[in-house]
């Protein structure tokens, strides 16, 4: 082969879609070689063909070329062709650049259905799990704050124009948000089944995780429920999350995270409450 410098020139002036002369170009030279190959065949050996194509200059830059298209084009539909592994083990990993959390749900109780909004703030542990929270129902105006520095709870029903306030936290968004509940999962969910495509509401490209996991009965050790969460393949976070309480994905799911967004921006006060001037406080005892 000729030096460095020459290969080099060559790979710049590469593009992945030759002109016609070019490709024709390519074409009778590999022609050429072939046929100058059968001129040369020996009786007693079975011809190298690479060593005769690659005699001449021409033809070793040419066949280069072509080895160097066909490597790149290859990548490339690889690349678009290839479903991208996914573990939970990445989504663990990147829930920990997340540090507050927005999401809208509909929940299922007895008949009701209600339209619920949720914010949540890592806590100082480093957990969402009894951080800081607000709660805000769509239905009837209910709100609940949850605020960590107050160590207080605070209860607002404007139909009653009441306030309830608690000297502790007892409300909390849950560990679905934490590294711990995934890595619980793993040991837990049963049934499982991957499957990948694009999302028909964000158009993202996604892995939809479904699963079966047990819930805790005294009476019943078989019972389970069963649950579904969409994960964006290139965050790896959850996009939505739905769980049924049993164990066939059957009826309306009791629950529905139907958007999940991260690291909103909330300002330093959001999740303190300030009591309505006309709501009567009720001062829970502290137990």
């Amino acid at each position: 082969m000729r030096p460095a410098e020459n290969i080099e020139k060559l790979i710049k002036k590469l593009r992945f879609k030759p002109s016609a002369q070019a490709r024709q170009r390519m074409l009778t030279n590999v022609m050429q070689a072939l046929d100058n190959h059968e001129k040369q065949k020996s009786a007693d050996l079975q011809p190298n063909i690479w060593r005769i194509v690659m005699k001449t200059k021409i033809i070793k830059f040419t066949v280069a070329a072509v080895i160097i298209i066909a490597m790149v084009l290859s990548i490339i539909l690889l690349d678009k062709s290839v479903t991208p592994a996914y573990g939970i083990e990445q989504t663990i990993e990147a829930f920990k650049k997340v540090n507050a959390v927005y999401v809208e749900q509909i929940f299922r109780e007895k008949g009701i259905l209600l339209n619920i909004k949720m914010w949540a703030r890592r806590g100082s542990h480093g957990k969402f799990f009894f951080g800081d929270f607000r709660r805000e129902s769509g239905n009837n105006g209910d709100t609940t704050v949850v605020n960590e520095s107050e160590n207080r709870t605070y209860f607002y029903n404007p139909s009653a124009k009441t306030v309830r306030i608690y000297e502790r936290l007892n409300v909390t968004i849950g560990n679905f948000l934490d590294e711990d509940y995934f890595l619980h999962l793993q040991q837990e969910m049963e049934n499982v089944e991957l499957e990948y495509g694009k999302d028909k509401i964000t158009g993202k490209e996604v892995v939809i995780l479904k699963y079966k996991v047990p819930i805790p009965s005294e009476y019943d050790k078989s019972v389970s429920k069963s649950e579904v969460i969409t994960f964006d393949l290139e965050t790896k976070l959850p996009i939505r999350w739905t769980s049924w309480d049993n164990s066939d994905f059957k009826g309306e799911p009791y629950s529905e995270w139907t958007l999940i967004e991260y690291n909103p921006k909330l300002s330093e006060d959001f999740f303190k409450f300030e009591i309505p001037e006309d709501a009567n406080v009720i001062k829970e005892p502290s137990k």
